[in-house]
């Protein structure tokens, strides 16, 4: 990708499509992104929220389902900002159930969105970086992929099949001069986790296990999405970056350990 080197900033040549931009983490990712020099193409079912986003960052608006047209709005996308050379599959839903009782609706539903998508609209990418022989995908992982919740459903096995098609993807096209990563976001406050960051017990005791002492933004999710779209990238593939404040590698921590209970 055409960005400066040392700042994820963007040359002339720097069109991106996000997904899911509407609200959340996928504004955040694209307002990055535009305050750095990208022409961002806003893409969200919500086609209120995808203007919104859009008319304030100065990109164009891309309204659809993804998991029902990827093909389709990667490109309109294209067509919209005269060509495409980088790919954000941010867009993910939640069907909340136990393990045992999800529904073949429920599945079909966060797979549909959250990784069939993902790999219909990355093929589809394929053939706008192939004009000038070159590309970056960034693929919103979870660090629910390798550490599963209870009663999520099938969105852990969803975002961990992201994962794993990231990785696959960077072997496969990598000589086709496509880099393709992975973000996993940790703990982040949008709008959706707002009811339990509004309650400051919880809040307060969340950003407590977080060993760099706060809750994350959508903006650190977008730095490190231009980062991987950026040049000081160039070298880095198949890779997924956890972005979570050092909160994984604190769960060991929760284990019961001699002197624990007199405590």
């Amino acid at each position: 990708m055409s960005t400066g080197a040392g700042t994820g900033r963007a040359t002339a040549r720097t069109k991106v499509l996000v997904t899911g931009a509407g609200s959340g983490i996928g504004e955040g990712i694209a307002m990055v992104l535009a305050e750095r020099g990208w022409q961002v193409a806003v893409n969200d079912i919500d086609g209120d929220a995808a203007a919104r986003v859009a008319n304030r960052l100065g990109g164009v608006s891309v309204p659809g389902d993804v998991g029902a047209d990827p093909a389709g709005i990667v490109n309109r996308a294209a067509t919209l900002l005269g060509g495409l050379d980088a790919l954000v599959n941010n867009a993910g839903i939640h069907r909340r159930a136990p393990l045992a009782s999800v529904t073949p609706e429920q599945l079909d539903d966060v797979y549909r969105v959250n990784l069939r998508a993902v790999v219909l609209a990355s093929q589809a990418a394929l053939a706008h970086f192939a004009v000038h022989g070159s590309g970056s995908i960034v693929n919103l992982s979870s660090i629910a992929a390798v550490t599963p919740q209870m009663d999520v459903g099938m969105y852990t096995a969803a975002k961990a099949g992201v994962s794993a098609f990231t990785q696959q993807a960077s072997v496969e096209w990598g000589a086709l001069g496509v880099r393709v990563n992975a973000v996993a976001p940790g703990m982040t406050r949008t709008a959706m986790a707002e009811a339990v960051y509004a309650d400051p017990v919880l809040h307060e005791r969340r950003r407590g296990m977080v060993p760099v002492g706060r809750i994350g933004t959508p903006r650190d999710i977008g730095t490190a999405v231009a980062f991987l779209l950026s040049t000081d990238a160039s070298y880095v593939s198949g890779q997924t970056l956890v972005v979570d404040g050092g909160f994984t590698q604190t769960l060991i921590g929760l284990l019961p350990h001699p002197g624990a209970a007199s405590s």
